[in-house]
């Protein structure tokens, strides 16, 4: 087994490559954070970078597909100057042995559309805008920027016969974060990627991917910086990484990643705690944490969404019960009003009619038909429930918002519970 891997990895050193010129352009960050997990700490990285540090820099979000990013979830990005990119679509052009997980991470830096950049695990929490990392001298000198493990990698690791590199014992590699100018280190990166593809034999004596950085440059003979201030961390939650200078740069929350939903892990030398939760009750008004798809709609039910959500604001009125406000908001989510039978929205065209679907998490639960009085009839779900528009205005008569919001600051509206 050790020998074919051997040939493979001999094979792939000698069909390396050269940098496509022109195939990429500028400076970039890049995080993978496919799923609802991910997601979330992703969502508060990024809301510190762009509102608290005030980050310009554009951002990529690579995830697996349609099962790990709802439409909602793309347009919460937009509204934050992000990009989601499927890898799914990515590998139909740029076709790989990867699927998921740590594998990822070499893929989308390799084939995001920038040319220098920096790719962070979702699970971070920058302590200031890293854009100046661009300029820094160790970058600059080498192109391939790298922060060092609490740990070693020792002479005695099988990586090193693995890879005929001579046996060494040195800093390991932590890859929550890593800069790499693509035009000096392509080939490089066709290694790491060839190394995670490996990942059945290579992740049994390296931890994941983090190890893979270091043994493709050394395999490709390019040049690398290793900042020389090892982390110092809050075992085994949170690794503290520094700056060339030796001043804390990110806190990596390896052990205590942010929950969309109970309590979260404290710790000990957390820093802008209060923004980052801020970023998740911001999150949570706007998102139920679920991966949400709707079926396949009508140009006539896509429509009616269009206007729904323009009206946004409805009440939900049930005989001999408390009025509910309830929000309905682009791609299919609930904001106020959203319980448990309540969670996400759609509409669907049969019979040559509209009806309004209204799902709890797993199968829609109510169904609203336009009525003649303007409002929308529940009635033939089996139960007596209407939808008015909060202002009393029938439906017909309420203005649209055809186009989708795609960029800039989301403001809270704190009259949205949580």
């Amino acid at each position: 087994m050790t020998g074919d891997r051997k040939a493979l990895l001999e094979q792939r050193l000698a069909t390396l490559e050269p940098y496509p010129g022109g195939r990429f352009a500028g400076k970039g960050i890049v995080i993978p954070a496919g799923g609802p997990d991910l997601f979330t700490n992703a969502y508060v990285l990024i809301h510190l970078l762009r509102v608290v540090h005030g980050c310009r820099l554009p951002i990529e979000v690579w995830h697996f597909g349609s099962a790990e990013m709802s439409p909602r979830m793309q347009l919460l990005l937009r509204e934050l100057a992000v990009e989601a990119v499927d890898a799914e679509a990515a590998l139909a052009a740029h076709p790989a042995a990867i699927a998921s997980g740590w594998p990822l991470k070499p893929y989308a830096l390799m084939w995001s559309r920038f040319e220098e950049v920096l790719m962070l695990d979702a699970d971070q929490v920058p302590l200031r805008d890293p854009a100046d990392l661009f300029a820094c001298d160790g970058f600059g000198a080498t192109g391939a920027l790298l922060w060092p493990d609490v740990n070693d990698i020792l002479a005695a690791n099988p990586a090193w016969a693995a890879c005929d590199l001579r046996p060494r014992a040195m800093p390991a590699i932590e890859s929550g974060q890593i800069m790499i100018d693509k035009r000096r280190h392509w080939a490089a990166l066709q290694v790491a990627l060839h190394l995670n593809e490996q990942a059945d034999y290579f992740y049994e004596f390296l931890y994941g991917d983090k190890d893979t950085w270091l043994l493709a440059l050394l395999l490709a003979g390019e040049p690398y910086t290793l900042l020389q201030h090892r982390p110092f961390a809050d075992v085994p939650f949170c690794l503290h990484q520094r700056d060339s200078a030796g001043n804390p740069l990110f806190q990596h929350r390896t052990g205590a990643k942010w929950r969309y939903a109970g309590a979260q892990v404290e710790l000990p030398n957390a820093a802008l705690r209060d923004e980052c939760l801020q970023a998740l009750a911001t999150l949570r008004r706007q998102w139920n944490g679920l991966v949400f798809n709707p079926p396949p709609r009508s140009a006539r039910a896509r429509a009616a969404e269009a206007q729904l959500a323009g009206i946004a604001r409805f009440e939900l009125i049930r005989p001999g019960e408390r009025t509910v406000a309830l929000e309905l908001l682009h791609a299919g989510e609930i904001g106020a009003g959203r319980a448990a039978d309540r969670m996400n929205w759609h509409c669907e065209e049969s019979d040559g009619a509209v009806t309004l679907v209204i799902r709890d998490a797993f199968s829609p639960v109510w169904r609203f038909r336009p009525a003649a009085d303007g409002r929308w009839d529940a009635s033939s779900s089996g139960r007596e429930a209407y939808l008015a528009p909060a202002d009393g205005r029938p439906a017909a008569d309420q203005p649209a918002r055809p186009d989708w919001p795609v960029s800039g600051s989301y403001t809270a509206d704190p009259e949205i519970e949580p």
